[in-house]
């Protein structure tokens, strides 16, 4: 019963963890355009505990086929130190556990990455590949198998991004791995460099006591044997000195055509300074200094499109342009006499403030603009004036004629 009891509760613990797992719609597009090529690395990065300890299993990242009823869901068991993947096809369910090790409920999975190159899925943890396992059928012969609208749907846990390769070196080293491997191999190399030098003068010393205590009888002006020195600070000879007072000779002569120059910027420098300060024209005018007079060119009161007329008294402007009124400084729109809006016979005059027409002729009413005729007992309209005006032709021409 208690094993019943056991198994009862990790299932319970699987399914809610699977149920905490979220669609990622753009990982499951980039995971599938993977599926179709063939291998795939799916890695993770800086998989930390979880704050309530007591669980010691929870959801990396489901892969669901639909259409085929196909799923493979990956857990994390820290407390069995093994990554779990449960295949599950048409409701049967088969588990397979990855070694996980050196690993406890505290501790920080600094690099997880799962190779599916054909039936074979590697696990590497940390750079190290832990185990292998064998499925039935590939990704890709799933993905084959979906013929009508395949779809990849992909689950995984917010807190857990996924990466996504065709290779396992690109997953490697955006984990960093080979920058690892690069370092040990040169603390390596320096270690091993350090232990030779110390080798090589520990030998030079005993070579130099050996023949000074042989020679120093027989030859006292013969020179000891020299021994080998830093490499990091060689010992010139010869012509390699020779070069040395060459290139510095060299610096010193830049170095005085270089002050040269500065002496030289200077004078410029201080040539132009007093060029400002002794210019008339930098200088603000005083009041009784004489003022340029206003031109056409430099102040222009008119308004634009206005002819601008320079005279003695000053600056004059032209008429404002067709459709507006004012003094040709400022001009807005208006009637003008080009409209004709006064009355037949009646003088129209352009003022500012527009057109301006005179009083009406003789015998009529009226603004100028509309006049009507004056009569004993009625007062024929503006618009009628026209007709009355024909048929009073028409009788004059007739009474001539006869």
């Amino acid at each position: 019963m208690n094993w019943l009891y056991l198994i009862a509760i990790a299932a319970f613990m699987a399914v809610s963890n699977v149920n905490s797992l979220s669609l990622d719609p753009v990982a499951s597009t980039e995971l599938e355009q993977y599926i179709k090529k063939g291998d795939c690395v799916i890695s993770m990065r800086h998989i930390r505990p979880r704050r309530k300890l007591h669980i010691s299993i929870e959801a990396l990242f489901m892969i669901d086929f639909p259409t085929l009823k196909h799923k493979l869901s990956f857990f994390l068991d820290r407390m069995n130190q093994r990554v779990t993947l449960d295949v599950t096809s048409n409701g049967a369910t088969v588990s397979k556990h990855f070694e996980l090790p050196n690993t406890n409920e505290t501790s920080t999975i600094r690099s997880l990455a799962l190779h599916f190159h054909k039936n074979h899925i590697a696990m590497l943890v940390d750079c190290k590949e832990s185990s292998t396992h064998e499925l039935d059928i590939s990704l890709t012969e799933l993905y084959a198998q979906m013929d009508t609208d395949p779809v990849i749907k992909l689950f995984r846990e917010r807190k857990y991004p996924l990466y996504f390769d065709g290779q396992l070196e690109p997953a490697l080293q955006r984990t960093n791995c080979q920058k690892g491997v690069h370092k040990r191999n040169k603390v390596h190399m320096m270690r091993t460099q350090v232990a030779e030098r110390e080798k090589n003068k520990k030998r030079d010393v005993r070579n130099w006591f050996s023949n000074d205590s042989s020679d120093k009888h027989h030859d006292e002006e013969r020179t000891p044997i020299e021994v080998e020195q830093r490499g990091d600070i060689p010992i010139m000879h010869g012509d390699c000195e020779d070069a040395l007072a060459k290139s510095l000779s060299d610096l010193m002569e830049l170095v005085k055509l270089l002050r040269e120059d500065i002496a030289n910027q200077r004078q410029e420098i201080s040539y132009l300074r007093r060029l400002l300060e002794n210019c008339a024209g930098c200088k603000e005018p005083s009041s009784g200094s004489l003022r340029l007079e206003a031109t056409c060119r430099n102040a222009n009161p008119c308004y634009p499109g206005v002819e601008c007329r320079e005279t003695s008294s000053g600056l004059r402007c032209g008429r404002c342009p067709l459709g507006l009124v004012g003094d040709g400084k400022i001009c807005k729109p208006g009637v003008t006499c080009t409209d004709r809006p006064c009355f037949i016979g009646v003088q129209c005059r352009d003022t500012l403030n527009g057109a301006q027409c005179d009083a009406c002729p003789i015998g009529y009413d009226g603004d100028g603009r509309s006049c009507t005729i004056r009569t004993a007992n009625l007062l024929v309209p503006s618009h009628n004036v026209q007709h009355y005006q024909r048929q009073y032709t028409a009788r004059k021409y007739s009474v001539i004629s006869t």
